[in-house]
């Protein structure tokens, strides 16, 4: 018989089964009819002859079900048949189905949840077409202080590098957009020609910049991002030939980018993109500006990664040997390296997704072990069920299968639980990584809960098909982890002791005994290691807290704008608008203290060139780097520094007074031994766009301030009054009772000052705190969270394992009293028992832990892996309440009554 005709047949059997067994009863009869006939036909009786041909026919079920099990089919009717009979036996024992159901599906939601972050940020292709043969191309270096590619290596890069199809870049500043409503600040990107079609983006309006457009002096072109188009243009199709005011320079739209796209940067997705403008000039000069290009290219067909990485640095290599000597000096001891992009994408995320991953296997782990100790104990209550159906013929093999599919629908139940947690987790996410999930109080505090620190790729988290393929796969492995176990004790009982057994008492033998104990065992030392790996995450968050950052958070608001460079073209004008707008900050009402400045503490600083002695043009091996800091008088004051020498800026440093600056204790311990009252160097600066060295006289020490990070060590820095050097990037900060409250009126006071000025980046020094700190916090909290639900599912299993166990040696604890044993001596070897098996758990448990954090160790602060307190901690709380849970039953097996078990025998 042909596939076809097979597979119709057996359509046609499952799907008109009564018609088949009529057919099959009506076959048997006719069978039957026709040996009686022909029996009577040689003269024997008819009541006679048929008595004679059902003889002859044999037992007729027996038949039936030999024909039943040839049937085409027949294989998929048993299967449901089973799946039948395994719903009404959950349906029967509703607190069993519900509370393993509940349990896996804990476990595998959890799993799958994490499992959808791992696959989408590590796993998953870059939306790019060919995306697995782009690469960075990153120099680093000692002396360096940016990794950054120089643009006249890049320009260099661009011709000159074979194993490339294409070498583009990008890059980056802010910008101010007018004429569009309310000013808006801008994250403006200059690409070259090739960048976006290298990442294969077609515009969904107008076109990509073209070759000649991108040189220096082209014409004023740029795309506008989706976002962009949208929000500020109000998706008009017209819009490519219109302008926009850029930074004061009105600038043609050529296109709009796809709504898709998304920018090769985890911490960039720009507004508007322009031409690099590069003059291609492969030469360095210290009459020439330079800038720094992050680069990526396209590897060629057949180029392996390491050919690549061994030419590029040939090529690199040979182009020092003919840069001036200044420039050999500062790139001394550079590596350029390659990377994938992806790698170099999502490398920072990669440690905490994984360790997050092993965490949630660990709570699995224990869902399925618990589930398995359930199924021990129900095998011991079914064990004469199953001794009847083997003894009516059932094979091993069939009992196994029964098993294992009353296993799988369990894990497929809780399955089906889990990914729907798991998607209702994950759209959450993605929710809560998007601005307008931030609007309101309320919304934000939801929204910073849920927001995962992995930049704009956490808003691409999702449940798809490769996530849904592992949460099956996990319900397959969990079906094994947890019913396997059941399957073989019970499938290979004997019968006969089973049956006889049966009109008596069923007790679980010492071997299953000893199974469930060694799965007890497991699950504590599983909970165990979680809450270690919790506690030394708790204890490097504190510690990371502790540190003394060097300043006060409290009750400060913080705004950001930047001056368009047309309309502030000169020092004095920067000036003006810096002395209006910090009027008008201090005036408005509860207001203590406001300043302005460069940086904000903790985050990103500029770095500037400065010197020791004399020599105005100093030779480039004496020049140094270090962090630059420009702030109006009140600054310490409003963010909570304190001076530990000298004085803070005041208003007599103006720009005709002579130059004067703060330094950080760090820099007055690195060069001046702790004694820099007095003390001069010069610092670069740009004076009628010339660069000299200006002299500086040190008139304060503040105390160091964390910037670039709250775990950044503290560099040198210098501050410098913003009378004397002016910018165009500010910082406003105002301390108030009334903090929260103050974003309307400083958008009133800036607009007041001036009406084009865009406002950004509002936030609290508190939530500037808190992003600093927030992947910590976030894998502190959900392997707690994890530690937590694992220590839970730990007690649950140890009390019902051994609330199991008391009920099925009632009858021993009668006899024991019955003997003259006190009740205090049974609840004494209940708890001794229990004890044991929970020592033994919790030193593997540590042991385990011990080996375990050395994953974390990369991500600890100020705690060694193998830190005491946090292995005794979790071993002290894991002991406690396992012992707590098992004293429960204990003390129901102290108070056994001895007339009722005497009366039940």
């Amino acid at each position: 018989m042909s596939i076809g005709s097979r597979l119709k047949a057996a359509v046609g059997n499952l799907v008109h089964r009564d018609r088949a067994e009529r057919e099959l009863d009506a076959e048997i009869r006719a069978y039957v009819d026709e040996q009686a006939d022909e029996m009577i036909a040689a003269g024997v009786e008819p009541g006679e002859a048929r008595r004679r041909a059902l003889a002859e026919a044999g037992c007729v079920e027996p038949v039936k079900q030999a024909v039943r099990d040839h049937r085409a089919g027949a294989g998929l009717e048993l299967m449901w048949r089973d799946v039948s009979y395994c719903l009404r036996q959950l349906r029967r024992n509703p607190a069993f189905a519900w509370t393993a159901i509940l349990t896996l599906a804990l476990g595998i939601g959890a799993t799958t949840t994490i499992f959808s972050a791992v696959y989408s940020l590590l796993l998953r292709p870059l939306p790019y077409p060919g995306a697995n043969r782009l690469v960075t191309i990153t120099p680093h270096s000692t002396e360096s202080p940016t990794s950054l590619m120089p643009s006249p290596d890049f320009s260099a890069a661009r011709n000159g590098l074979g194993p490339f199809e294409d070498v583009g870049g990008y890059l980056w500043r802010n910008g101010n957009v007018t004429g569009v409503g309310d000013p808006v600040r801008v994250n403006w990107v200059g690409v070259s020609a090739n960048f976006l079609p290298m990442l294969g983006v077609v515009p969904q309006l107008g076109r990509v910049i073209r070759p000649d457009e991108d040189r220096r002096g082209g014409p004023p072109v740029v795309l506008l991002s989706d976002r962009f188009w949208r929000d500020q243009l109000h998706a008009d199709a017209k819009v490519v030939g219109k302008q926009i005011v850029l930074d004061g320079m009105a600038q043609t739209v050529i296109g709009v980018l796809p709504p898709r796209f998304s920018f090769p940067d985890l911490a960039l997705e720009p507004d508007v993109y322009g031409p690099i403008d590069l003059d291609g000039d492969t030469t360095f000069s210290v009459r020439k500006p330079v800038f720094g290009i992050r680069t990526i290219a396209r590897l060629r067909d057949g180029v392996s990664l390491e050919q690549a990485q061994a030419e590029v640095r040939t090529f690199f290599e040979q182009r020092a040997r003919t840069q001036p000597s200044w420039v050999g000096m500062m790139i001394h001891n550079q590596v350029i390296q390659i990377a994938p992009l992806q790698q170099d994408l999502t490398g920072a995320n990669r440690r905490p997704l994984l360790i997050l991953f092993g965490a949630v296997v660990g709570l699995l782990l224990i869902s399925c072990v618990n589930v398995a100790n359930l199924q021990l104990a129900r095998a011991v209550s079914r064990r004469h069920e199953t001794a009847v159906r083997n003894a009516l013929g059932a094979s091993r093999g069939r009992l196994m299968r029964q098993w294992l599919l009353e296993s799988l629908v369990l894990s497929m139940l809780a399955t089906a639980l889990g990914s729907a947690i798991a998607f209702a987790v994950t759209m959450l996410i993605r929710r809560a990584n998007r601005p307008e999930a931030l609007a309101g109080a309320q919304g934000w505090h939801f929204a910073q809960a849920l927001h995962l620190p992995f930049g704009k790729l956490s808003g691409l988290i999702q449940v798809d098909g490769w996530v849904v393929m592992f949460a099956v796969g996990v319900a397959v492995l969990t079906t094994v982890l947890f019913g396997l176990t059941p399957a073989l004790f019970t499938t290979r009982r004997d019968v006969r002791g089973s049956l006889q057994l049966a009109g008596t008492r069923i007790s679980s033998g010492r071997e299953q005994r000893g199974t469930r104990h060694v799965l007890l065992i497991l699950e504590v030392g599983l909970a165990v290691m979680l809450l270690s790996g919790s506690g030394l995450l708790i204890r490097s968050f504190v510690n990371v807290l502790s540190y003394d950052a060097g300043f006060d958070p409290d009750n400060t608001m913080t705004a950001r704008t930047l001056l368009d460079e047309t309309r502030y073209s000169s020092a004095e004008k920067m000036q003006g608008f810096t002395d209006g707008l910090i009027t008008r900050l201090k005036a408005i009402p509860g207001v203590q203290s406001a300043a302005l400045s460069s940086a904000l503490p903790l985050g990103a600083t500029y770095t500037n060139v400065f010197s020791f002695g004399d020599d105005p043009n100093p030779p480039v091996p004496a020049r140094k780097f270090g962090t630059l800091i420009t702030v109006t008088p009140d600054y310490f004051r409003t963010v909570g520094t304190s001076l530990i020498a000298g004085r803070a800026f005041t208003d007599i440093d103006t720009a005709t007074s002579p130059f004067v600056v703060i330094v950080n204790r760090a820099f007055a311990r690195r060069y001046f031994n702790g004694d820099a009252m007095g003390k001069q160097f010069r610092i670069g600066r740009v004076q009628d766009r010339h660069p000299s060295m200006m002299p500086a006289t040190v008139v304060g020490v503040a105390e160091d301030v964390r910037h670039d990070g709250l775990e950044q060590e503290v560099q040198p820095e210098i501050y410098v009054a913003m009378a004397q050097m002016p910018v165009s990037d500010i910082h406003m900060i105002v301390r108030s009772t009334e903090a929260a409250s103050l974003a309307g009126p400083i958008r009133k006071a800036l607009l007041a000052v001036d009406s084009q000025q865009p406002l950004f980046d509002v936030e609290s020094l508190d939530e500037i705190v808190g992003e600093a700190v927030s992947q910590r916090r976030m894998i502190m909290l959900l392997i707690s969270v994890f530690a937590l639900l694992g220590l839970l599912l730990s007690a649950v299993g140890v009390y019902g394992v051994f609330a199991y166990s008391v009920s099925q040696r009632t009858q021993e604890m009668g006899i024991r009293l019955a003997l003259g044993a006190s009740r205090a001596r049974l609840l004494r070897l209940v708890m001794g028992q229990a004890a044991r098996l929970i020592l033994i758990g919790s030193v593997l448990g540590v042991g385990t832990a011990l080996w375990a954090g050395r994953f974390l160790s990369s991500v600890l602060v100020g705690v060694s892996s193998h830190d005491a307190i946090s292995l005794l901690c979790a071993w002290v709380l894991m002991t406690g309440l396992a012992l707590l849970a098992s004293f429960i039953p204990a003390a129901t097996a102290a108070s056994t009554d001895l007339n009722t078990v005497l009366r039940s025998e």
